[in-house]
């Protein structure tokens, strides 16, 4: 009986060891089952905007993303003491990955608008030139750098050494390009491929299209710049105008980042500015 403590001792440090290893084992499982299924699909980000990632890379920045989204809540609550900031950083570091997708994906898109007249201009100098419609694909590819010319060379590949036809090639071009220059486009190209017809005299038309369009959109842009000045106007002045308060004020500081009431004080306005910031990008985008 006198051994009765050490026994009871030994097996709750038995027990608790037990639980800490098969629930780290649980734990690490989870999160590197969550890591190669983000890895998978950065790689997929990858090969979609030409990153040059390899799958060595997609994997350490999977792990990396994974282990941001675990340590910057917790820092967060350590520095800050507020779940509610802690609840904002751990859905930012949630959606983050998504978002600087989109970014990229959307100046990739915007880069392509801006190439297509060059684009188009080589073609129709090289139809001129008696050269076919394929050729033509062939030379932009070859003559023009950045994401057009990658998006040419693909179409280029896919017609040379895929066997697929100038037409199927264009339609696959179009769901990997949803702009609207390069759709009108391919589907101008697309109709002319079926149907028949001079194949430089609607090129020379679409150029003359898409230049003009071109000139609307920089018309539409310079407008709008006050607008969009307006949006950043938005977005920073509020926090910077927190800062200077509490600069100004220390005792404010504790009030709003180590209450209940401050922290929805907070919540609340930065959720006005974000509708705020929403309600104009509506407007520009209304506008254009």
């Amino acid at each position: 009986m006198r051994n009765l403590p050490l026994i009871i001792s030994t097996l709750i440090a038995a027990s608790v060891a037990m639980v800490a290893f098969f629930g780290s084992r649980l734990i690490w499982g989870r999160f590197a089952g969550r890591a190669q299924r983000d890895a998978e699909k950065f790689e997929r980000w990858s090969v979609d905007l030409f990153l040059g990632w390899d799958a060595k890379k997609s994997r350490q920045i999977a792990y990396a993303t994974n282990a941001g989204l675990i340590a910057a809540p917790i820092l967060t609550f350590i520095l800050s003491g507020s779940p509610f900031f802690t609840l904002g950083v751990a859905v930012a570091a949630y959606f983050l990955p998504g978002f600087l997708l989109q970014r990229a994906r959307n100046k990739r898109m915007a880069r392509i608008d801006r190439q297509l007249p060059d684009a188009i201009n080589i073609m129709v100098s090289s139809t001129r030139a008696g050269r076919s419609l394929s050729q033509s694909i062939d030379e932009v590819a070859a003559k023009v750098s950045g994401p057009i010319g990658q998006e040419f060379a693909i179409i280029a590949n896919e017609i040379r050494q895929g066997g697929i036809t100038v037409e199927n090639a264009l339609a696959r071009a179009k769901a990997r390009m949803p702009v609207e220059s390069f759709l009108m486009v391919a589907t101008a190209l697309i109709i002319n491929c079926s149907k028949g017809g001079d194949v430089l005299n609607i090129l020379e038309r679409l150029a003359d299209a898409i230049r003009e369009l071109w000139r609307l959109k920089e018309k539409i842009y310079t407008e709008t710049s006050e607008v969009r000045a307006q949006g950043k106007i938005i977005l920073f002045m509020t926090p910077l105008f927190g800062v200077v308060v509490c600069m100004f004020d220390p005792e404010i500081r504790p009030i709003l980042f180590d209450t209940l009431g401050g922290n929805l004080i907070l919540v609340v306005v930065a959720t006005l500015q974000t509708i705020a910031f929403l309600w104009i990008r509506r407007i520009i985008r209304a506008t254009i």
